[in-house]
């Protein structure tokens, strides 16, 4: 299993490493979101994917002389003081807890979100929803909902809707959730939160 999450991470360090050198500065928005949106994904099914004839590049006599951390570094991490048998599994418990604590950081923010739906004014618009917030100079979007800041001056206030009705028109909040759930299963993986960032930034360049 550890293997295969290296793997993981090593093609979606490939991946964006092409995104910021080659497509970044591409003006083809709409390619480079289902960029972002299809490696994080490609890279969990290509570890997946064996090829019989890679096994024939090797000598089978080299192959003796290779040491066990390169063939098999699962079996020797199962060796060391992490854990033995009949003992806790520590990384288990450590990888377990950190999803407990990021659906729950996660299930939070859907609260919160919630909370400005329930609790403030909300104006029906034909294609969004405008929920005004009080004491606020802020502005986002969520799915249809666009929350503006009240402080926010009248002048602005009209670019700014236009701009999040954007984000909401495109489903910019899809892409978001999406990797929301990966962080939560892949919390410890710091190409998640860079996709993430990279994608945001690409929202704002659409927008």
């Amino acid at each position: 299993m550890i293997t295969y999450i290296l793997q993981i991470i090593i093609f979606q360090v490939l991946f964006l490493a092409v995104y910021d050198f080659f497509l970044s500065k591409e003006t083809f928005y709409n390619y480079n979101r289902l960029y972002l949106l299809g490696t994080p994904m490609l890279s969990f099914v290509l570890p997946l994917i064996k090829i019989p004839t890679m096994q024939k590049v090797v000598p089978e006599k080299l192959m003796v002389y290779i040491p066990e951390v390169m063939l098999s570094p699962q079996r020797v991490i199962e060796k060391t003081t992490f854990y033995t048998e009949g003992s806790i599994n520590y990384l288990s418990l450590l990888f377990w807890c950190g999803v407990v604590l990021f659906a729950v950081v996660f299930l939070v923010k859907l609260f919160k979100i919630g909370q400005l739906i329930s609790k403030n004014e909300i104006l029906n618009k034909i294609f969004y929803k405008l929920v005004l917030l009080p004491q606020k100079t802020s502005a986002f979007s969520f799915f249809n909902f666009i929350f503006l800041g009240k402080e926010i001056s009248k002048e602005k206030q009209e670019q700014i809707i236009e701009h999040e009705l954007i984000h909401s028109k495109q489903r910019h909040s899809l892409d978001l959730m999406f990797f929301e759930f990966l962080r939560i299963f892949m919390w410890f993986n710091p190409m998640i939160y860079i996709y993430q960032h990279r994608i945001t930034l690409l929202h704002e360049y659409v927008s």
